[in-house]
């Protein structure tokens, strides 16, 4: 599972999100706090705490060291993130440091009247005390993060998902995190595979079908729940003297669950007999890749069948 970074606002339940997420998937939630032990936590004196409290004491550096604490820190959430892999880190801007990685930056929020009536239930006081500690909160929140890495703790484009908790439970939440980690992981795997074995990461952002078939038959995918990409790779399988691809093979789909490669034909013979070409090109050039062609009766079939049902 990628690394997961949660930015919140006090009573948004983003801490419960990331203790939810921690226990659903076997990982750790790693606070500033915990970095702060393992750094500093031998340090004499008061420097884990002024560490605790003062963002501008992050831009001072240790003693025999020529980095700030604020390097460190950051360096210390880029090894954890690379040596555990599986971890959700809570605030510290975690989401800025590991931003460009494959990470899943996730921001949770919620109305201020929201996060008030939950302070007040959480601590027993009243609005008026909550809408005061919620003020302070967020101010802090916000300039420990603008201090240390000079950008909007609040920017939407520093997350990947954001997430209003006014009407959504930590499992909803929970959820929609985990199936976009899935999908992240899944194209992550696909883009590596593309360094080891030659192939070129053709995965797109939004794809774009070149015919109806195609379309349809992704409607039928998505209609019995089996997760799909569209032509997420391409395969060269021929090369001219000096090295240039003259031929590749982009399937139409791959499916994920089955590890498969599916490549669609509804045309004529003589454009069959070059698809199975190129399908046992793949085969031979790139072994382990599963790829099948789905011919135009068995699509035509497949098609028939569902209408009977009200497909």
């Amino acid at each position: 599972m990628p690394v997961i970074t949660i930015s919140r606002q006090n009573g948004s339940l983003g801490d419960e999100l990331a203790r939810y997420l921690a226990d659903k998937t076997g990982t750790r939630v790693v606070t500033r706090n915990d970095l702060i032990r393992d750094l500093w936590g031998g340090i004499e004196g008061d420097i884990p705490a002024k560490l605790s409290e003062s963002p501008k004491f992050y831009l001072n550096c240790p003693p025999d060291s020529d980095k700030s604490y604020c390097v460190l820190l950051a360096e210390e959430i880029r090894r954890v993130a690379n040596d555990t892999h599986n971890v959700v880190f809570l605030g510290m801007g975690a989401s800025i440091v590991l931003e460009g990685t494959d990470a899943v930056r996730v921001r949770v929020i919620a109305s201020d009247s929201v996060r008030a009536q939950r302070t007040c239930k959480a601590d027993n006081i009243t609005l008026e005390e909550a809408d005061t500690i919620l003020t302070l909160a967020d101010r802090k929140h916000k300039r420990f993060v603008s201090t240390l890495y000079g950008v909007d703790l609040t920017d939407d484009t520093l997350y990947d998902l954001t997430l209003n908790s006014d009407h959504l439970s930590v499992e909803e939440m929970s959820d929609s995190v985990l199936a976009l980690a899935a999908k992240r992981e899944l194209r992550s795997r696909i883009r590596r595979e593309t360094m080891t074995d030659d192939s070129v990461d053709h995965q797109s952002q939004m794809p774009v079908f070149k015919n109806e078939s195609e379309a349809e038959f992704a409607r039928i995918l998505d209609m019995y729940k089996i997760e799909w990409l569209y032509e997420p790779k391409t395969f060269p399988i021929e090369w001219d003297a000096e090295g240039n691809v003259t031929m590749a093979f982009s399937p139409d789909f791959y499916l994920p669950k089955f590890d498969l490669y599916l490549e669609l034909t509804t045309m004529e013979q003589k454009y069959v007999t070059k698809k199975n070409k190129k399908m046992r090109k793949v085969q031979e050039l790139y072994p382990g890749t599963n790829i099948r062609i789905v011919y135009k009766k068995d699509f035509a079939e497949l098609i028939d069948r569902l209408r009977q049902f009200g497909g």
